[in-house]
């Protein structure tokens, strides 16, 4: 199963390929020279655009999943061509919405990025359910594919989907802004996933028990006190000079969060490097990040304090 598994994860990468050059194609050229004809085309190219990205980031999801697995099951096979066959059809849904651009296809496009999500969502489970057994484990790949915003993004697609009955032109941007969102919010999540990783593995457990919103927070205090380069030692320059949330600008400033987060890799090796890193901290960083982790604590402690009475009555 571990050749099969190579050979469909070539395969489904193959079918995408094909799906986004076959729009392409669908595109027709301008043939007179008229401003019709040109807003005519900047339409389709417009709606292009918008499926290009949804393919796109269920490609990333795609990946981001089949790379948790070794090999496969019959199960993740059957899914993984059933989101192929029905992914294969958002040429049709595309060309139909870009030819006639009303309520009934808009709102048909949106039930089929829903129907796709949905098959998807059967894949990445089967695929979770192979290799991991406990919950915690699993709500951490979950996060990795989907983000930690997955649940309202969802809820944001089905209110598209209503909106596009009464307003299936500005639906349309909603189209295009959702998979960009949800690549970046998944593309974060993984990071932070990998980031975790690298901590030592008590402030791994205390980091898992906290709500994701605090994951947020930890980066921010992690970038502001493992990548000091006054307190960074000696012997991690390299890792220093490599790592995304330490580089500078050509006047040496530090680059802005928006440069360091397009700077980041999203290879999973990067969390060795991150854990050799934290290693080689000063007593003075570490005794700042066990800091955080000890407030975390006591905050988490008191909302148990409080949640309990309630589960007790």
């Amino acid at each position: 199963m571990e050749k099969l598994k190579s050979r469909l994860d070539a395969f489904s990468d193959g079918i995408m390929a094909v799906i986004i050059t076959i729009m392409v194609l669908d595109i027709t050229p301008i043939l007179h020279d008229s401003w019709p004809s040109y807003l005519s085309m900047g339409k389709h190219i417009g709606i292009y655009l918008i499926t290009f990205v949804f393919v796109f980031n269920m490609w990333y999801q795609h990946s981001t999943a089949f790379a948790e697995i070794d090999t496969m099951t019959y199960r993740i096979l059957i899914w993984d061509v059933v989101f192929l066959a029905v992914l294969s059809l958002m040429p049709v849904f595309t060309a139909m919405m870009a030819e006639n651009t009303t309520r009934i296809t808009v709102i048909l496009y949106g039930v089929m990025q829903a129907a796709i999500n949905l098959v998807f969502r059967e894949l990445a489970k089967s695929i979770i359910h192979l290799q991991y057994t406990t919950k915690a484990d699993m709500q951490q790949v979950y996060r990795k594919i989907y983000g930690n915003a997955n649940h309202w993004l969802d809820g944001l697609s089905l209110a598209a989907i209503i909106s596009g009955y009464f307003f299936p032109h500005i639906t349309l941007v909603f189209y295009l802004a959702y998979p960009i969102l949800s690549f970046l919010i998944n593309a974060d999540a993984r990071q932070q996933m990998y980031d975790a990783a690298a901590l030592p593995a008590d402030e791994q457990e205390d980091l898992a028990k906290l709500p994701a919103s605090d994951y947020v927070d930890w980066r921010k205090t992690a970038r502001r006190i493992w990548h000091e380069p006054a307190e960074a030692p000696q012997s991690d320059a390299n890792h220093a000079a490599t790592s995304p949330a330490s580089k500078t600008s050509g006047d040496g400033s530090p680059l802005p969060p928006w440069a360091a987060w397009l700077d980041q890799s999203p290879d999973p090796r990067r969390k060795q490097r991150l854990h050799e890193r934290f290693e080689n901290a000063t007593p003075e960083q570490q005794a700042q990040m066990a800091a955080w982790f000890a407030q975390r604590r006591q905050v988490l402690h008191g909302r148990n304090k409080q949640q309990a009475p309630k589960k007790h009555r």
